[in-house]
């Protein structure tokens, strides 16, 4: 989550020292178009549990690329550049269509990682997206690998479930958050005519995997668009289900990737593992925010309630 906000407007071309080059490779692996028609599919009434494992294993490997990078996944940086290898490997690997849009940021590369699971109504998206990189002073694991690791929790959890939901379900993953939401913006500004009325819902996942503190619990919250719009639904029915109170009215200033969606007329709502934004921990945007900044417990909790949210929506 990013803690400075900066003026920004692609379709102007106003942010000065930007440039942005749109560079797209298509990746896809398992199985084909024709293989599925023939194949049947499973009837999935809930989606299954995610253990610690898959999310914990993301994020040592977030760890070890921010390690051989002076402690930083920040865009421009080898740390970074490895993570978006990474994702992009991992959701082709899972047979996710995956595209990288490729821009700069004051002379820095960055990159976007779009997954899209190629079945279901492609006129209504449901989806779902976390920020890559880091700020330039920590490795970034809780802020926001917590949520890049729930998110690939997921599209693992969807095709190894060989999903076929009524909508399509994509998950994007967004480069220079910490710059001020370029990577996000772009992507919304880029898309075709018509396509941002087909994302029926955007769900945002910024800082996941708090540690208790102190000795107090953590604390779960709702972002505050999703009690009108009703998308804040499933996330409370599965913490209620953990016997867990969530404060479902987080107002996060837009200071996440929710905010470009949010103004291009898509509904959102998001997840965080912090009651406001005045308890967003001691390593927040600080070297500490490794491994040690982040609770297993509350990357299962976060990796679940993504899971009951995304096939609820998703039908």
């Amino acid at each position: 989550m990013r803690s400075v906000r900066f003026m920004f407007d692609f379709r102007k071309f106003a942010y000065a020292g930007v440039t942005v080059a749109l560079t797209a490779t298509l990746a896809v692996t398992g199985l084909t178009h024709a293989d599925a028609a023939q194949a049947p599919a499973p009837a999935v009434a809930a989606p299954p549990v995610i253990t610690a494992t898959v999310p914990m294993a993301h994020l040592s490997k977030l760890m070890e690329f921010a390690a051989a990078s002076s402690n930083t996944r920040v865009i421009g940086s080898a740390g970074f550049t490895a993570t978006v290898s990474y994702l992009q490997a991992q959701l082709a690997g899972l047979g996710w269509t995956t595209t990288v849009q490729n821009f700069t940021v004051r002379g820095k590369k960055a990159a976007n990682v779009v997954a899209e699971w190629p079945y279901g109504d492609a006129g209504h998206v449901v989806m779902a997206g976390a920020h890559s990189d880091s700020v330039a002073a920590g490795p970034g694991i809780n802020d926001d690998g917590s949520g890049v690791a729930a998110l690939l929790a997921n599209a693992a959890a969807i095709t190894q479930s060989n999903l076929r939901p009524a909508k399509r379900i994509r998950f994007g993953f967004w480069g220079a958050e910490e710059q001020g939401d370029v990577g996000s913006s772009y992507y919304v500004s880029h898309l075709a005519g018509g396509e941002a009325a087909k994302i029926d819902a955007y769900l945002n996942f910024d800082m996941v995997g708090n540690k208790v503190e102190n000795g107090k619990a953590v604390g779960w919250s709702l972002y505050a668009e999703g009690q009108s719009n009703g998308l804040n639904a499933p996330f409370q029915s599965y913490f209620a289900a953990q016997g867990i109170t969530v404060n479902p009215s987080l107002d996060t200033d837009d200071r996440s990737d929710h905010a470009a969606f949010k103004n291009a007329g898509v509904d959102v709502t998001g997840v965080s593992s912090v009651r406001s934004l005045n308890e967003l921990g001691a390593c927040y945007h600080k070297a500490c925010d490794n491994l040690t900044d982040v609770d297993q417990n509350s990357m299962v909790l976060a990796s679940n309630a993504i899971a009951n949210a995304v096939w609820s929506l998703a039908g």
